[in-house]
């Protein structure tokens, strides 16, 4: 929690500590929901967008206040990465059938 909530914008309701536990909560639902099937497709569909959010509320932050820090271009990119990859897995999960 020292490490996660202090990320999190203070002006986002309700407050950093519970988008800290929220974001742990989901991340461990959208491994649940992908490793055992149910609902895999809209699982890994709402961790991309919840990885692209974190690019904006948080790593734009950082790199505008300290652009020299290699640390936080790092993460950023680390950020990227972890997107693409949820894109690409929600993307090969089959598509629910019309």
């Amino acid at each position: 929690m020292n490490l996660t909530a202090p990320l999190v914008p203070k002006w986002l309701p309700p407050g950093p500590e519970f988008w800290a536990y929220a974001t742990g909560v989901a991340h461990i639902a959208a491994g649940i929901a992908i490793l055992t099937g149910v609902q895999a497709r809209l699982a890994a569909i709402l961790l991309t967008v919840m990885f692209a959010s974190f690019t904006p509320l948080v790593h734009i932050r950082m790199l505008l206040a300290d652009p020299s820090n290699h640390w936080i271009w790092n993460e950023n990119a680390v950020n990227l990465a972890l997107t693409g990859a949820a894109w690409v897995v929600a993307d090969s999960l089959a598509r629910p059938r019309r």
